[in-house]
C-alpha cells in the first residue's frame, strides 16, 4: 500500500470547506492572512516540486470551496435585488477578487465590452502570442478568486507538459470597481485607463446572467466576450474549452443554455472546438416542468451509481408555491415582458432575445432545448460530494431540493433527466474520488482527457485502482509524470499491461496484470480510493 503523499496537507474530501466553516471575522482574517502571505506559487519554499501542487496549489486557491447559498439562500429574483441591496451576495464569504491583482501582475490584460467597459483577466501568455492552439477559460467560484484558480490550472497544465502550446484565461466578475489603469499597466487595444470593470455585488445575479451593478449588460455577456477575445487575439488556436467548480459551474451551466456560442459544439466566430465542462454544482437548470420523484430524492446518500427512473411535474402543495419552474431552476418566466426592467430574470431575457426571437415561453423553451442538444457540455461529480443540503452544505432552496438531497444525487437526477429529455444520447460525466474539492476534479482522469487530450488513446481507465494489480515491474516516483508518460514508460516495458496512478502525486506503478472492466476496485472509504488503474486492451498468458 503506498504512503499517501502530502496527506496531511490535504484534508478528508469529506470535510467541509474550511471557508464555509468562517464564522467570525477573526477567522476570516487569519484565512486571508494566510493567502496574502503566500503570493506566487513559486514562493512556497516547503514544496519540492513533485507536491508543489498537493501543497501549495491549495492554499492559492483557497480550496475545499463551499457552496455559494450554504449559508444564505438567495432572494427571490422577483424581488427588486438592486445594487444597494447586493452587499449581503456573499452568504458568509469574504471576496477574494484583487484590483491590482495581488500575485499576478505580470499576467493581468484587460478585455474590452463596450461603453468604455472591461474585464479582468489573467492569462498565461500575452496576446499575439502565435504558439497557443488551444486555451482553457476557467471560471472561479463564489469568493471570486480568480487568481487561485488561475495558479492551479496553470500548473496542471504544466505538470501535463502541455504549457507551450496551452493558454490558460482567468476572468474575473468582480465584486467592486476596478478600472483599468488599477488592473494593470498594460492598457489593451480599445480600452482606456480610466475604463471601468462592470462588477456584481449580488452572487446570484452572477450566476444567473443578471445585470451588473454598473450598467445593466448580463454576466453571461462578459463569458461571450471571452470566447470571443481569445480567438482574436491568438491567431493559432484551434481549440477551446471552458470549465468551473460549484459557484462557477453553475454560472456555467446558465450559460451554456443561454448563449448562441457552443451551438453545433463550435464557436461563434471562427467555428473552433467548444467544450465546456461543469464541475460540483449545487443547482441545475431544468429543460421541462418535470423534475424527479419524490423516490429519487431520499435522504439517505445513494452512492454515485445512482440513476433516477421517475419524474413528473409536481403536484399542488409539492411546487415550491408555483415557482419550482421559474427561472434559474427551470425555464419558466422568460418569455418577453416576464419580469420588470433591473430583475435578473428580464436581463435574461434581454440576452437571450438577441439570438432567439421567440417572445412566447413554450417557444422560447423549445429553442433553448434544441440549442442545447447541440452542444459539448460534459459534467464532473465528486463521488464523496454528499453532504445533505439540509444541513447547509448547499442549496436548500425548495426549488432546489426538489432535485436531490445533496450535490451528487442532484447531478446524478440531472443526468437522469437529460436522458429523458434527448432519447437516445447520453449526457458525458464523470466521477472523481473526492469531496467538494476543485483540484480533486481538476486532476482527474476525465478532466485530464477532456481538457488536454493525449493521442495515446488505448489506455482505459477504472474508476478506482483494482483490487488484483499483478506483479510490480517498475515504479516511477521521482517527479511528477503525467498519465500519457506513465503510458509511454509502460509501453517501451516488456510484460507491461497496465499501471496504477496516483494523480495528485504524479505517481505510476507498473504491473503485468491484464486488466478489464469487470475488475473489482476498491471501496471509496479505502485509503487508496484516490488511486486509478489505467490498462490497455491485452491476453493473459
Amino acid at each position: 500500500r503506498l504512503p499517501r503523499s502530502g496527506s496531511r496537507a490535504r484534508r478528508h474530501p469529506a470535510q467541509a470547506s474550511s471557508s464555509a466553516a468562517m464564522r467570525s471575522l477573526g477567522l476570516v482574517q487569519a484565512v486571508l492572512g494566510v493567502f496574502l502571505s503566500f503570493g506566487t506559487s513559486a514562493s512556497c519554499t516547503d514544496c519540492g516540486q513533485n507536491n508543489l501542487l498537493l501543497r501549495c496549489g491549495r492554499r492559492a486557491a483557497v480550496t475545499r470551496e463551499a457552496d455559494e447559498t450554504a449559508k444564505k439562500p438567495p432572494p427571490d429574483l422577483d424581488q427588486d435585488d438592486g445594487a444597494n441591496s447586493g452587499r449581503e451576495h456573499q452568504s458568509g464569504w469574504y471576496s477574494l477578487f484583487w484590483c491590482p491583482p495581488h500575485s499576478h501582475q505580470k499576467e493581468a490584460y484587460q478585455v474590452p465590452l463596450p461603453g468604455n467597459s472591461f474585464v479582468p483577466v489573467l492569462a498565461s501568455y500575452p496576446p499575439g502570442n502565435e504558439d497557443i492552439t488551444q486555451a482553457i477559460i476557467v471560471i472561479h467560484g463564489a469568493p471570486r478568486e480568480a487568481e487561485g484558480y488561475f495558479e492551479t490550472m496553470v500548473r496542471i497544465v504544466q505538470q501535463q507538459k502541455r504549457e507551450d502550446h496551452t493558454l490558460v484565461i482567468a476572468p474575473t466578475w468582480a465584486d467592486k470597481a476596478c478600472s483599468a489603469g488599477d488592473w494593470s499597466i498594460r492598457v489593451g487595444d480599445g480600452v482606456s485607463l480610466d475604463a471601468q470593470a462592470p462588477y456584481w455585488t449580488s452572487l446570484q445575479r452572477w450566476m444567473y446572467g443578471g445585470p451588473a451593478d454598473r450598467g445593466n449588460s448580463s454576466s453571461f455577456e462578459v463569458l461571450d466576450s471571452m470566447v470571443d477575445w481569445a480567438q482574436v487575439n491568438y491567431p493559432h488556436l484551434r481549440r477551446l474549452v471552458v470549465t468551473g467548480f460549484s459557484a462557477g459551474a453553475q454560472f456555467l451551466i446558465r450559460w451554456a443554455a443561454m448563449s448562441p456560442e457552443g451551438a453545433y459544439g463550435v464557436t461563434m466566430r471562427k467555428f473552433l472546438p467548444l467544450v465546456i465542462i461543469a464541475s460540483s454544482p449545487s443547482t441545475f437548470l431544468y429543460l421541462s416542468e418535470e423534475r424527479p420523484d419524490s423516490a429519487c430524492v431520499p435522504d439517505e446518500d445513494q452512492g454515485q451509481y445512482w440513476s433516477c427512473n421517475g419524474f413528473s411535474v409536481p403536484s399542488l402543495g409539492q411546487d415550491c408555491d408555483s415557482k419550482w419552474n421559474q427561472y434559474a431552476s427551470g425555464l419558466g418566466g422568460l418569455h418577453w415582458r416576464a419580469s420588470s426592467p433591473g430583475h435578473t430574470r428580464y436581463v435574461a431575457n434581454k440576452y437571450l432575445q438577441k439570438s432567439i426571437g421567440a417572445t412566447s415561453n413554450a417557444e422560447v423553451s423549445k429553442q433553448i432545448r434544441g440549442r442545447w442538444a447541440t452542444k459539448d457540455v460534459r459534467f464532473l461529480f465528486g463521488a464523496m460530494d454528499t453532504k445533505n443540503c439540509d444541513v447547509g452544505a448547499c442549496s436548500n432552496e425548495c426549488e432546489h431540493m426538489l432535485t436531490g438531497k445533496n450535490r451528487l444525487q442532484r447531478g446524478l437526477n440531472f443526468m437522469s433527466h437529460l436522458k429523458r429529455e434527448f432519447r437516445g444520447s447520453e449526457p458525458l460525466w464523470g466521477i472523481f474520488n473526492f469531496g467538494h474539492d476543485h483540484l480533486g476534479a481538476y486532476t482527474s482522469h476525465h478532466f485530464i482527457t477532456w481538457a488536454l487530450p493525449y493521442a495515446n488513446n488505448k489506455y482505459r481507465a477504472t474508476d478506482r485502482v483494482v483490487v488484483d494489480r499483478g506483479a510490480p515491474l517498475r515504479d516511477y516516483v521521482d517527479r511528477f509524470y503525467a498519465a500519457w508518460e506513465c503510458m509511454e514508460e509502460c509501453d517501451r516495458t516488456s510484460g507491461c499491461y497496465s499501471f496504477m496512478y496516483v494523480p495528485l502525486a504524479g505517481q505510476c506503478f507498473l504491473k503485468d496484470r491484464c486488466v478489464d472492466s469487470s475488475f473489482s476496485i476498491v471501496s471509496l472509504d479505502s485509503g487508496e480510493h484516490e488511486y486509478q488503474t489505467y490498462w490497455k486492451p491485452c491476453v493473459a498468458a
